[in-house]
């Protein structure tokens, strides 16, 4: 941390007549507020409050050109050293600085070490790279992770009297994005708490986010006959969570599936089975082996020897690889095959032997999810065989038929329901399913919405954090990172600079 030294900011503050006209101009804005609220009689209160925060946001723009003068426009004598030698004072610069109260000029020196150019002041005070306040950009980022950029101008503009621009907009949360890695990298390295539930599990899923046509044109993509050419990428969802065990009947799961106004959601450990502690991924532009490192990143030096690693997906073959590929190295690990795709599938035999919305039908699937669910997946598949060539079925029924058999063959050794169930596991992918909607349709598929590899990667880091619960913790190490202290580390903060400046 770079500090300055009271002393001379007082004699600055003392001496310099821009300090005198700022403090003048607050005193003179502060009355002007206290004489409107004092004269204006009967106005209704929500008029008076409106005026009030417009007046307050002008005495904050005074009160940071005040801020800015006390600095002396960072004049630190004819020469100071620093950590790469000794630096000369040369004329002063001007840089904009747009805060959340209006832009404003902030004039500074800049200091010489051979070809070398930099101003103390930015330092001192982490001025940005650009002209956007980290203030105003958190601001921003968080209408535009949560709205439109076109909705976030507009706040912007009503609110604060801020005409930011959609593409300072997009500028400021790509940028803001650019710290993702290097955080998670960081925070992967500390210590962790041991986690106080019963199991970790993870869960990937994917989710279309609309593209650009100029994006979407460098899909690669077998069309079928009759098929629509694809304007969607797939993002890939990765979640990873910590969740106490709920140990369940395959009754109490059928139930509670198939007849939901019946539910009891029952957790013999008295422990709240909720998912705690969330781990948000989400992205376009990464493969889906980088998106499953980042969360084997996350739970690798986690302690697996007494409980296992719990994996929860859907039907998809190719994660499930992937997933056996990259967490290769955790050995006690348990895959879970989702179980609400395995009832999408019961329903499809369910809809070809009885009425759509029949109670005949539902007490089918009932039936047959509670056999599942009992371990006895080879019995249903044998089951269904039989069936299949019992009598002659329209084709699309026999295609239908073998469609479920597949399916169920493929996941078998991912279905051991009974096993799941007793040990408490969770066998649903609720949590993912979930993040598919609240971290990347509920923002990239708002109406209209359409995106760049980019664009699109960067608003789903940022919300990806914020709905991991580490906004605050995020920002402070985006600020502090974006700090460009080479010249004065530890060793050379202000005090000692100013200690050692040449007349």
């Amino acid at each position: 941390m770079v500090h300055v030294v009271k002393g001379t900011v007082a004699a600055q503050r003392k001496h310099s007549s821009d300090i005198e006209q700022c403090l003048d101009s607050c005193k003179e804005k502060f009355n002007q507020i206290l004489s409107g609220v004092l004269n204006e009689g009967n106005q209704d209160a929500h008029k008076m409050e409106a005026s009030i925060y417009k007046q307050l946001m002008k005495l904050g723009f005074i009160l940071m050109q005040l801020f800015f003068s006390i600095h002396n426009k960072g004049n630190y004598g004819k020469r100071i050293e620093t950590a790469q030698g000794i630096a000369k004072r040369g004329r002063t610069s001007v840089k904009s600085y747009f805060s959340i109260f209006g832009k404003m000029k902030v004039t500074r020196y800049i200091y010489h070490i051979g070809d070398v150019s930099f101003a103390p002041l930015d330092i001192v005070l982490n001025l940005p790279v650009r002209c956007y306040s980290y203030f105003l950009s958190e601001f921003a980022n968080l209408l535009n992770i949560n709205g439109a950029y076109e909705n976030a101008s507009g706040l912007l503009k009503k609110f604060f009297g801020i005409k930011l621009s959609i593409s300072a907009s997009e500028t400021i949360s790509s940028e803001s994005s650019d710290s993702y890695e290097d955080y998670y990298d960081l925070k992967n390295r500390l210590p962790k708490l041991e986690s106080e539930e019963d199991y970790t599990v993870v869960s990937f899923d994917g989710k279309g986010v609309p593209m650009i046509k100029a994006e979407a044109a460098k899909i690669v993509a077998r069309q079928g006959k009759g098929e629509k050419k694809q304007k969607k990428k797939e993002a890939l969802v990765g979640v990873k969570y910590d969740v106490n065990a709920n140990v369940r009947t395959a009754e109490e799961v059928a139930d509670n599936l198939v007849y939901p106004d019946k539910k009891e959601d029952k957790n013999e450990t008295g422990k709240p089975a909720k998912a705690q502690n969330i781990r948000y991924i989400a992205s376009v532009e990464k493969t889906k082996k980088k998106v499953m490192e980042e969360i084997h990143e996350e739970v690798k030096d986690e302690n697996f020897n007494n409980k296992p690693l719990v994996c929860v997906m859907d039907g998809a073959l190719h994660l499930w690889a992937l997933f056996k590929a990259v967490f290769k190295d955790i050995e006690n690990k348990v895959l879970i095959l989702d179980i609400i795709h395995v009832l999408e599938y019961i329903w499809i035999i369910a809809h070809i032997k009885h009425k759509e919305g029949s109670a005949e039908g539902k007490k089918y699937v009932h039936k047959k999810l509670l056999l599942i669910l009992q371990g006895k997946v080879a019995s249903y598949i044998m089951e269904l065989q039989r069936e299949m060539l019992s009598k002659e079925w329209k084709k699309t029924q026999s295609d239908k038929f073998l469609k479920v058999i597949t399916y169920l063959k493929n996941h078998k050794e991912y279905m051991k329901y009974d096993q799941y169930l007793s040990e408490g596991y969770p066998i649903g992918s609720g949590v993912v399913e979930s993040a598919c909607s609240h971290v990347v349709k509920d923002r990239m598929e708002i109406s209209g919405a359409r995106w760049g590899i980019n664009g699109s990667d960067s608003i789903l880091k940022l919300r990806s954090v914020a709905k991991s619960k580490n906004w605050d913790e995020y920002w402070e190490f985006f600020t502090t990172q974006a700090k460009n202290n080479t010249f004065f580390p530890d060793e050379y903060n202000l005090m000692n600079v100013q200690e050692k400046m040449a007349a």
